[in-house]
């Protein structure tokens, strides 16, 4: 592709989420419950259920998608051979071919398996130096786990067992932290290759600590914590009970081995966002002795992150950053993203998605609905789907400003499918829960997209993605159980 015609699609793609204008659409059918799914760098992945009454994760779905930056074919999928213990949790990085799956921790496990084998075959990857085993004693299922991918290293955080960062080459552990009970680690996050940041919930105030890793030759090299930044004090009445943060490491090409910088199989993707560039989302669940009475969102760019406020304090060699040295430089719109917790994230982009008040259709304008939803009046009771995009880059916030583009809240009108604004970040006062209001100063430019086509029923859920080049629409089927049968997949794109 020459330099032209690069620079004309990465036009076309920044057209097509700033204004919700994607110009194709393409519905692929799914099949099989499923408890899981990814999309990383146009590659889609389906957790596969096992047969019998768990419903575990025995396998993987793997979907290519089609990309204008190649004549690579799109829409092909395979399936992975399924494995002999379930999948517990996995990420992609698809760039190195790489899948990492882990297995076990359910009861009577006496370790947690983690392999990185090949996105196209399913075997061992040839540049892993093996797999990576956590023994465990325990006489229940792990509750959760979240692994994220960042190069040649991989982050595993297991409740209430331990958090590690392990190098899948070298086949080295550089971090390693026990689960501490009075002061856990809630989640965590790669801000580049050398520095990942730890979520402690449990702290007053709650804080992010930012950590720098030594990488000396040491079995386990540990790491130096370099910052602290405060999170929203509560009330002595109030905990913090879990903090969820949420974030999409693009590919970093420049650790990939020269042995797979040609792979035939994935290309590298037209738009990989500046490390500095990419948004880190925090949920916040506040507790009143066993009862949530409120939830928050706090998004916030890397680049915050990654510097230090000049009115700082050091103590003992580590910056302490203080909510009101920060908070400006967060966005928050807890009407907007809390109300219906889907939200996934890309570069300065995230999206989120959310359901407008039920209308009634004569007919079906779903074909994959089968279930009678009616009202008094015997008609069909539908949810149109509303996706908001968020895009927190300053550089786009200040050109639309210059444009004079509207800061009006949204408005109602179905008939306007895309709607597009400037969005500046609401206060949250909470005055039972929070100490002092906090503010949060960094605007966003917010399109609106309602889905056409697409509706749901009380018995329907929905997965909305993005990567740099397409938005995803995963709908879904609950069913008494709570298991989950996905219908079809929605790609909007250019």
């Amino acid at each position: 592709m020459s330099k032209s015609q690069r620079l004309g699609l990465l036009r076309r793609l920044e057209s097509s989420f700033n204004y919700g204008d994607f110009s194709q659409k393409e519905r692929i059918p799914l099949s099989g419950y499923t408890p899981t799914y990814q999309l990383q760098s146009g590659i889609f992945l389906q957790g596969r259920h096992a047969l019998g009454p768990n419903y575990r994760t025995s396998g993987v779905n793997v979907f290519r998608l089609p990309s204008a930056s190649d004549n690579r074919d799109g829409g092909v999928s395979w399936k992975l051979p399924d494995l002999v213990r379930p999948i517990r949790d996995l990420d992609v990085d698809p760039i190195q071919d790489l899948l990492v799956l882990i297995e076990g921790g359910l009861l009577g496990s006496t370790a947690i398996e983690t392999s990185f084998v090949s996105l196209t075959t399913g075997d061992p990857h040839p540049l892993s130096s093996g797999s990576y085993t956590m023994p465990i004693s325990t006489t229940r299922n792990v509750a959760s786990f979240t692994t994220i991918v960042m190069g040649s290293l991989m982050g595993l955080l297991v409740s209430d067992l331990r958090f590690i960062i392990y190098d899948w080459k070298k086949g080295k552990t550089e971090v390693d932290l026990p689960f501490d009970n009075i002061d856990p680690v809630n989640s965590f996050f790669f801000l580049d290759q050398s520095h990942f940041g730890l979520i402690r919930g449990g702290r007053r105030p709650a804080q992010i600590e930012i950590h720098k890793l030594k990488y000396n030759e040491e079995i386990s090299s540990g790491s130096d914590l370099t910052a602290v930044y405060h999170l929203l004090a509560v009330k002595d009445n109030i905990t913090v009970g879990e903090i969820t943060c949420r974030s999409d490491p693009p590919p970093n090409v420049n650790d990939i081995s020269t042995s797979y910088t040609d792979n035939q199989v994935y290309s590298t993707p037209p738009f990989i966002p500046r490390l500095e560039d990419r948004v880190l989302i925090l949920e916040m669940m506040f507790w009143r002795s066993v009862d949530l009475i409120a939830t928050c969102v706090i998004a916030v760019r890397a680049e915050t992150l990654m510097k230090i406020p000049e009115k700082s304090i050091c103590v003992d060699g580590v910056y302490v950053v203080t909510a009101d040295l920060w908070m400006d430089e967060t966005h928050m719109q807890p009407s907007m993203i809390g109300g219906n917790w889907a939200c996934f994230v890309y570069g300065s982009r995230f999206v989120t998605l959310s359901f407008l008040d039920p209308i009634n259709f004569m007919g079906e304008p779903d074909d994959d609905d089968d279930d009678d939803d009616d009202d008094d009046n015997g008609q069909k009771l539908f949810w149109p789907v509303e996706i908001f995009i968020l895009d927190m880059n300053p550089r786009l916030v200040a050109w639309a400003e210059s444009k004079g583009c509207d800061e009006t809240p949204f408005g109602i009108n179905r008939t306007e499918t895309i709607d597009r604004r400037i969005r500046k970040s609401s206060e949250l006062v909470m005055h039972n829960i929070l100490q002092e209001p906090w503010h949060g100063g960094c605007p966003a430019i917010a399109t609106r997209f309602i889905a056409e086509g697409v509706t749901a029923r009380a018995a329907d859920d929905f997965a909305v993605m993005l990567d740099g080049e397409r938005l995803i629409i995963v709908k879904l089927k609950v069913n008494a159980d709570h298991t989950r049968l996905p219908l079809y997949m929605d790609i909007y794109h250019s």
